[in-house]
């Protein structure tokens, strides 16, 4: 009884209400005073409307232009209820669809098809938004499975990666056990193997030294120890002179000759010829080697082709006589030899120089081997814990993207959408990033929230993309809302470098308005 008696005292019929006064704020106008809404003063209700403005927000004139800040309030029933300037007040112009705003008759009444109309708009809307409601199921049904199997990869790959991390330890603390002794030993061996290569190279040396010195004796023909430059001229005219005739001319036109220098010179060329008859073995050898790997063509026997039909028709020449048929079978051997030298001929030439290789003993060996048998086992482990660990990132990755309160965006994650204008083609890759005709205007960073603070999912922000020129980082805005389909609706550039797209998605479309919530609104 006592709701009853309350509900009875706060309604005032509309045509009570001073002119101009909204329906909600019809407390004001009750009673014998009127007080301002912002509270400053009051005084009798018959200065509401007098076309004198006495309170400062213009509450008291809502109906006339007298206070220069004051709203009109326009009912429009079967439409929807909006405030004008008082200034627009009995201006001529209907600015209200009930015409409330200007001298009964003054304007037509057309509320009733606007609302119509907005009822219209309204169904197409719902209608659109039940389309697109009933893919979002779809699309929160397929984010909630590839949630659980992205949280079952990531228990599977924790557990493997915690096994395998478990074996790559223990395999290290080997490798580290065996690494050191066999690093010893190998370089130890490597110390005696240099000394050994020293003594041979000073022996070489030696060798050299008196194959040198037997050549000056070919040069002194007249033993007398000084080498003349009609001696040594002599002696680089002959066919076997081991020094070339240029190097000899050098030295005769050099002056005075010294015979270390000769001899010298003489050992550099013995030594040079020793180096260059080894590396013309070793390129023999590998030529040897690769005719034996490699088969001849001689070898391969073709496939004869099928046999001739005897009926089939003589062959006969411009000068009337017959043409013999060839056997099949008759191949010409020396054609595959000369086949086989020329490809032997264009094999690359090239030889790695001669290198000492250093030899181990068994015992120096067993440690070598058992060290590189260590290390392949690391690195068999380790590539199997990195591969497994980069899954494991990869789906931890994808799992810390926000896909919506339901999942319902993990569907847009790996599409593009793009959308052209007169000047650009605009480009969205959501969760992921924003073109504008292949420049890159921003990386996925994450959901804006709403003024009270909250995630409503209907703004993405795509961050840190290409620098303009002599400016920021460029920045794209996405709005998304409801639609049927996924499109980008518009794309603009409302700020340097700051890009704003509007994004339709059926995972926007949360819930669908029904008659009631549209007929309150009208």
């Amino acid at each position: 009884m006592l709701l009853v008696c309350i509900a009875v005292l706060a309604f005032v019929p509309v045509s009570s209400l001073p002119r101009g006064a909204n329906p909600k704020q019809a407390n004001l106008y009750k009673g014998s005073q009127f007080q301002c809404a912002d509270g400053s003063q009051s005084f009798p209700m018959e200065y509401v409307n007098d076309d004198y403005c006495d309170c400062q927000d213009g509450s008291d004139e809502p109906g006339t232009s007298a206070c220069p800040n004051g709203s009109f309030f326009c009912i429009n029933k079967q439409f929807k209820g909006q405030y004008i300037s008082s200034s627009r007040v009995d201006d001529g112009i209907c600015d209200c669809c009930d015409g409330s705003d200007e001298v009964s008759g003054h304007c037509v009444n057309n509320c009733k098809e606007l609302g119509a109309h907005i009822a219209e708009e309204a169904k197409k809307i719902r209608r659109e938004q039940a389309i697109g409601f009933q893919t979002r199921l779809g699309y929160v049904a397929d984010g909630k499975a590839a949630k659980a199997r992205r949280d079952q990869d990531i228990a599977v790959f924790a557990a493997e990666h915690e096994k395998l991390k478990q074996e790559l330890d223990e395999r290290k603390a080997y490798k580290e056990q065996v690494e050191g002794p066999a690093k010893e030993a190998k370089e130890a061996a490597k110390v005696e193997q240099e000394k050994i290569e020293a003594e041979k190279k000073a022996a070489e040396k030696e060798k050299t030294k008196a194959a040198a010195e037997l050549e000056l004796g070919r040069i002194d023909k007249d033993t007398d120890g000084v080498i003349s430059p009609d001696e040594l001229l002599e002696y680089g005219k002959s066919e076997d002179a081991i020094l070339p005739y240029d190097d000899v001319t050098f030295l005769v036109e050099g002056g005075e000759i010294e015979t270390a220098t000769l001899v010298d010179m003489i050992q550099t060329q013995l030594l040079s010829r020793k180096t260059e008859k080894e590396r013309v073995e070793a390129e023999e050898k590998k030529k040897e080697e690769k005719r034996a790997k490699k088969p001849k063509l001689r070898d391969i026997v073709p496939t004869p082709p099928a046999p001739v039909e005897d009926d089939e028709e003589d062959l006969w020449g411009e000068d009337g006589k017959k043409i013999e048929k060839q056997p099949v079978d008759d191949f010409d051997d020396d054609f595959y030899e000369d086949m086989d030298d020329e490809e032997d001929e264009e094999e690359d030439d090239s030889v790695a120089p001669v290198r000492n290789t250093v030899s181990y003993d068994p015992e120096t060996q067993k440690l070598i081997d058992v060290f590189e048998e260590a290390e392949t086992l690391y690195n068999e482990a380790k590539n199997r814990h990195d591969g497994v660990k980069r899954q494991l990132d990869d789906v931890k990755k994808l799992n810390n993207i926000d896909f919506g309160a339901e999942e319902e965006f993990f569907v847009l994650k790996g599409q593009c959408f793009e959308k052209r204008d007169e000047q650009y083609t605009y480009k969205l890759c959501p969760f992921d990033r924003s073109d504008q005709d292949g420049t890159n205007i921003g990386r996925w960073d994450s959901w804006e929230l709403g003024a009270d603070g909250v995630n409503h999912y209907n703004v993405m922000m795509y961050n840190k993309g290409n620098s303009c020129w002599q400016g920021p980082q460029r920045s794209t805005r996405v709005e998304v809302i409801c639609g049927q389909e996924n499109q980008i609706i518009s794309a603009s550039e409302p700020a340097k470098c700051e890009y704003a797209y509007v994004f339709a998605t059926p995972a926007a479309c949360t819930k669908v308005q029904d008659e009631t919530e549209i007929h309150d609104e009208l």
